[in-house]
């Protein structure tokens, strides 16, 4: 009912954006966006007017045409597309909605609200808003050395910075200060905040730090990390790529 022709169309496969590559980035027209639902592959859509734009995500095998790419969302923050900040609004409602299709209260199937960004259980009354996991990530220094793990179990090809999810009761600094512990055996001060970014993959808000070493040497936690080491900054291993917050951070 809304229309597609003045609206910015995002069509996704799992955490990709459908775009057209040629001297600049383009997203599918009106007749793509119709062929994919006609042809039944849509697996979810919905559009938020007042932010101009409609969110598809299709299946897996959904063919696509000619000269049209699967591009990583997070590729789209490396080439300042201007549209990155509503696309990541509009896949992380599309990975929410995948989440929250029934109730959690009575189990009954979910609905879109009519009047604000939200699923509702018309059986118990229940409401569910779109869910963000705060996550901390920092880049911890020590004189002229950066401190850069390499994982067991994602991107183990790199060497990145330190991350974790914030625990209920406490404070985003102490979060830092306990995951650097528990992942490096080491003590640090002067937690600074950097920046923000979204991350919708599915649901994260990363919160960008910068801390100095204060003591102890590093003792890595094995289950979870496979190398753990100082580096200077004229050294450096293979980087996580550009576009994301741990290489903005480096």
């Amino acid at each position: 009912s809304h229309s597609a022709d003045t609206h910015s169309l995002f069509i996704f496969k799992g955490n990709s954006l459908l775009v057209e590559v040629s001297e600049n980035i383009v997203l599918p027209t009106k007749s793509i966006y119709e062929k994919f639902l006609e042809y039944h592959v849509a697996s979810d859509w919905f559009a938020e007017p007042e932010q101009k734009y409609i969110a598809m995500s299709v299946e897996e095998d959904a063919a696509i045409p000619p000269g049209y790419r699967w591009m990583f969302l997070r590729e789209l923050i490396a080439y300042r597309f201007p549209e990155t900040i509503i696309a990541s609004r509009a896949l992380a409602l599309l990975n929410w909605r995948k989440k929250y299709r029934f109730c959690g209260k009575c189990g009954q199937q979910l609905h879109d609200a009519s009047d604000e960004t939200a699923r509702v259980c018309i059986h118990c009354g229940s409401i569910f808003y779109p869910a963000l996991s705060p996550a901390m990530i920092v880049l911890v220094q020590r004189e002229d050395k950066i401190l850069l793990a390499r994982h067991k179990h994602r991107n183990t090809d790199i060497f990145t910075c330190l991350a974790g999810y914030i625990e209920a009761g406490e404070s985003v600094e102490h979060c830092v200060s306990r995951e650097v512990m528990e992942e490096a055996g080491i003590t640090v001060r002067d937690i600074r905040y950097v920046g923000s970014r979204s991350w919708p993959f599915p649901d994260q808000l990363m919160l960008a730090f910068t801390a100095h070493w204060e003591s102890g040497e590093l003792s890595p936690e094995t289950s979870e990390i496979n190398e753990l080491r100082w580096f200077p900054r004229d050294n450096l291993p293979p980087l996580p790529p550009i576009g994301s917050v741990a290489r903005a951070l480096i």
